[in-house]
């Protein structure tokens, strides 16, 4: 059962977005690309319409957040119609904003009443293990829940965020990425942040429980999806390493690491894309 508010609001919004942005009569995508940290720069897009998501009923109070430039963009790719999300909100950024959780769930949700069925959520992520390196791709075949912090769920939303990933979509990812760039399937785990995990003892125990990498982001967005797989949404979650599991490393390096590798993941996302 989904929350009727929250559904309402979101295709709401949706009316807006299609209405200024013409998607109705140029092409609605059924895909689309939320970008992490370092992705931004990746794509080549032939950008038809964009706004910041300040502009738009339930993201009113982004103004007063820093670090992210935050578009929806109605956009080609390769001669495909995609609808593109960058500088999504996380969950750690205002714990004090009743609003944050909206926010968070209205971003992905938008997507969804706009017509996505086909939700590629990308992220950089740290390693958890010795045999993933800097500059790797971890596809997310499972999560680690266990550290996560409260989703953006409502009362009666029973769902598993791992109904959301598809088997078809990790295939051809791993598949597309043969000859461009190192990948592999793992969990991933979700800590809130925006601290990062200690080296120590933290990266210990969540590669005890069984996860490959480790973030801040993307296991809001398939809860989200997971309310509508019935809809069939699926996900594919992409994690760009840009560190090891025991070196110290900070945001701007890890962007930096990110954004040295930009033309492989625009191209591995090209490439998914096309096939989908």
């Amino acid at each position: 059962m989904r929350n009727r508010e929250r559904e309402i609001e979101a295709k709401s919004l949706s009316k807006y977005v299609l209405s200024h942005s013409n998607a109705f009569t140029k092409g609605l995508p059924e895909t689309a690309i939320i970008l992490g940290t370092g992705w931004g720069e990746a794509l080549n897009l032939e950008v038809l319409w964009e706004s910041p998501l300040t502009y738009m009923a339930g993201f009113e109070s982004l103004g007063s957040l820093e670090g992210h430039n935050r578009v929806l963009k109605y956009a080609k790719l390769n001669g495909k119609f995609v609808w593109v999300l960058s500088g999504r909100v996380h969950l750690n950024e205002a714990p004090n904003d009743p609003n944050l959780p909206k926010m968070v769930r209205l971003q992905t949700e938008l997507l969804i009443a706009l017509g996505v069925r086909n939700l590629i959520v990308t992220n950089a992520a740290g390693s958890l293990s010795c045999d993933i390196k800097v500059g790797d791709i971890v596809v997310a075949d499972g999560f680690v829940t266990l550290f996560a912090p409260p989703m953006p769920l409502w009362a009666g939303e029973f769902c598993s965020p791992e109904d959301a990933l598809d088997r078809e979509f990790r295939q051809l990812a791993l598949a597309e990425a043969k000859g461009l760039i190192d990948a592999h399937q793992g969990g991933y785990a979700m800590l809130r942040g925006p601290f990062f995990e200690g080296r120590k003892y933290d990266k210990a125990i969540l590669r005890m429980v069984g996860a490959s990498t480790v973030g801040m982001s993307t296991l809001p967005e398939a809860c989200v999806a997971s309310l509508y797989k019935d809809e069939g949404v699926k996900v594919l979650a992409l994690s760009f390493i840009t560190n090891t599991d025991s070196e110290d490393h900070s945001h701007e390096e890890n962007l930096a690491r990110a954004k040295a590798s930009s033309g492989k993941l625009g191209t591995l996302i090209e490439r998914i894309v096309s096939k989908i």
